[in-house]
């Protein structure tokens, strides 16, 4: 999350100003650290290293105390839950990649309707949420933006924001693909005249 510092987010309001001024679509930007906590795969990651621990120890050639025995098996769960929880990359390593889109869309939909994205009068709001932790943007244009724009477009918005996790500087690879939303927007989805802004640029949603 510290590439989406105070900089980052003076540079998105610009860009998404630029897009609204230039078309009549209303777009939100969301970054939240993660879209689920996965406890389940950190308990499921000690029980397996508990029961592995276990089983070397009773059936090692060495003699161990039995109650010796005890505390390292309950270490290593500890152990490994925590290393689970803390190490990231290795977390969601364990976390099938369906389970992340999941996660993100379920948020993403979530945010879309408490958010009041959908109250728009032309219909024509976008949510672009990026989930940090699963590595996935998830795209969500009410049916006014939908419908306008082809689906191919819609296509290529998605595979192009879910490739900046690919970049070294992900904050400012979503800058650059966002600012690519100029000339899709502009041309399915022109400007009309005496257009307000219907929606706030720093929509904050709790969930």
């Amino acid at each position: 999350m510290k590439q989406f510092n105070d900089d980052f987010k003076s540079r998105l309001y610009e860009i998404t100003e630029d897009i609204e001024n230039n078309s009549l679509v209303e777009i939100v930007t969301i970054i939240k650290a993660k879209s689920g906590f996965y406890r389940d795969i950190s308990l499921w990651a000690a029980s397996v290293s508990m029961f592995l621990v276990f089983s070397w120890l009773m059936f090692s050639e060495f003699e161990i105390n039995v109650y010796l025995i005890y505390l390292i098996t309950i270490f290593s769960f500890i152990i490994t839950y925590f290393l689970t929880e803390i190490i990231k990359p290795w977390k969601r390593f364990l976390i099938k990649n369906k389970r992340l889109k999941r996660n993100t869309e379920i948020y993403g939909r979530a945010i879309f309707q408490k958010g009041g994205i959908r109250f728009t009068n032309e219909k024509t709001g976008v949510l672009i949420y990026v989930s940090v932790f699963e590595k996935q943007v998830f795209v969500l244009p009410d049916r006014g933006a939908f419908t306008a724009v082809p689906d191919e477009e819609w296509q290529n918005i998605n595979e192009n924001f879910q490739s900046i996790f690919n970049q070294n500087n992900t904050a400012d690879a979503f800058l650059a693909e966002i600012k690519k939303c100029k000339k899709i927007f502009a041309e399915y989805i022109p400007p009309v005249e005496n257009d307000i802004n219907e929606l706030p640029d720093d929509l904050e949603v709790d969930l």
